[in-house]
């Protein structure tokens, strides 16, 4: 033992089991995984749709709680990896006593034994003393049965279930960005056509009036062109209302900015939108969906609880230090190290056998959960599939009927200005008009939306570039 000072000592301590210990922890870390969660990076023009999801990802509480939940999970998986490190403990005693094993062992500790401690007077009835120790004692675990290996596995899996789960849920915010914005968009179209429905009907009311007034038609025409303006003033009365509710849902699906977003600009676009293959949205969504990755998170978790668990049959193998400094006061002391090594081997424990039995019934049912989340997910593209190819279908269709019924309209209204028709068939092609452009409009929300969700149900509805240009 030699001779220190217990203040200078403490540091050299530190610095000595620092030293030991620092390199091999680092060197013991797995790989990270990591996932990608596209997000807009450019600032675009206010009031287009990239704009309202930029807005949307900065304000909305979901993307708050997924964040925050990310951020806890590294913290988990930093804590975990916390086992791939020594602890070290540092602590000060301070001990007066006469009992003579505890004088004679102090003075070894101080390096102040002489002959005279010999004498059996003393060795019997010593005089009390008083032994400071400093020490630090610090340990690791070299091969713990792949106990903390596991643990940094859970972690790691945790961690990358909810950069998952954050991606998940920019995705169903773009999602409801996409309907919400589409929405107002349609239902301001609406509100247009129904506003330009009822001026049409109340001229046409005006014009018929002139006439029975003139006797030219009788009183049942100018009463049906007045049905055909209160239907028409009730329809822009709908369209008012649902022009709001589409506004107050916009302003939800961003977060609830302050001050309220502005009004969406442009339009809903009307070219189709390209269809591929069931089979490829198939294997895409297998590969891409979020919710099918946290499922395989769950069975490689599974798996590394299983192969801990068999390793509790193997030793276990700690690595041990101390250092330590003892002496009567600050001023003065003699300070000793240990180092060593220490295997331990459970040859019979009761709960290794049930434990693998237990690890490996998880394993089957993570197994199981994740072929039905794959049925599922295949069912989810299916149906976004058909959905998306009727609403293509329903859109080619009602813009060719917005031009049939506009070409029918205009022949009606000619044949009705040479008196070869009625004032009862002007109002039906005019109804009928009205009605092909009110569809239409649907057919074109509704073929936007159906392609945003069959991106959604395939993991790759990242950003706006599918639904600009």
């Amino acid at each position: 033992m030699k001779p220190h000072g217990n203040g200078a000592a403490l540091l050299a301590t530190l610095f000595c089991l620092f030293s030991i210990f620092s390199g091999t922890g680092k060197a013991s870390d797995p790989s990270v995984a990591t996932t990608h969660v596209a997000e807009p990076t450019a600032e675009a023009s206010v009031g287009t749709l990239a704009h309202a999801l930029q807005t949307a990802l900065a304000r909305h509480p979901k993307v708050s709680l997924a964040t925050s939940g990310s951020q806890a999970a590294s913290a988990a998986r930093e804590a975990a990896r916390a086992g791939y490190f020594p602890k070290v403990t540092l602590s000060h005693k301070v001990l007066k006593s006469n009992n003579p094993v505890f004088v004679f062992g102090s003075l070894l500790e101080q390096a102040r034994f002489g002959v005279q401690h010999f004498d059996p007077a003393f060795l019997n009835h010593p005089d009390p003393m008083t032994n400071r120790r400093t020490e630090a004692f610090a340990t690791m675990p070299v091969f713990d049965q792949l106990y903390t290996a596991t643990r940094v596995a859970e972690g790691q899996g945790a961690q990358n279930k909810a950069r998952l789960l954050e991606d998940w849920v920019k995705q169903e915010i773009l999602l409801g960005v996409v309907r919400s914005y589409y929405g107002v968009i349609v239902a301001r179209e609406r509100v247009r056509v129904a506003e330009d429905a009822v001026r049409e009907a109340e001229a046409q009311v005006r014009r018929i009036q002139s006439f029975y007034e003139n006797g030219q038609v009788v009183r049942s025409d100018l009463l049906a062109a007045q049905v055909q303006q209160s239907e028409f003033s009730q329809q822009l009365v709908d369209a008012q209302g649902q022009y709001h509710t589409a506004r107050v849902a916009f302003q939800t699906a961003l977060g609830r900015p302050t001050p309220p977003y502005p009004e969406p600009t442009g339009g809903i676009p009307s070219l189709l939108m390209p269809l591929d293959s069931l089979e490829k949205y198939t294997a895409e969504a297998l590969v891409h969906r979020p919710d099918a990755a946290m499922v395989r998170e769950d069975l490689q978790v599974a798996q590394r609880r299983l192969r801990e668990a068999r390793a509790r049959f193997l030793p276990r193998l700690d690595a041990f230090s101390s250092y330590g400094v003892s002496g009567r006061d600050w001023e003065s002391g003699s300070s000793d190290y240990t180092l060593g090594l220490s295997v331990s081997w459970d040859l019979y424990d009761g709960r290794r056998f049930p434990g693998i039995t237990q690890a490996r019934a998880l394993v089957a049912g993570a197994e199981a959960q994740l072929q039905e989340a794959e049925d599922h997910v295949r069912l989810q593209v299916v149906e976004a599939y058909e959905g998306f190819q009727g609403a293509r279908e329903r859109l080619k269709m009602s813009q060719k009927a917005v031009v049939q019924a506009a070409e029918a309209l205009r022949i009606v209204k000619d044949r009705y200005a040479e008196g070869l028709t009625t004032i009862t068939e002007v109002l039906r092609a005019e109804t009928a008009y009205r009605r092909a452009q009110w569809m239409e409009l649907g057919a074109r929300y509704d073929h936007v939306i159906r392609y945003a969700e069959l991106l959604f149900r395939t993991g790759r509805l990242h950003d706006t570039a599918p639904f600009e240009g």
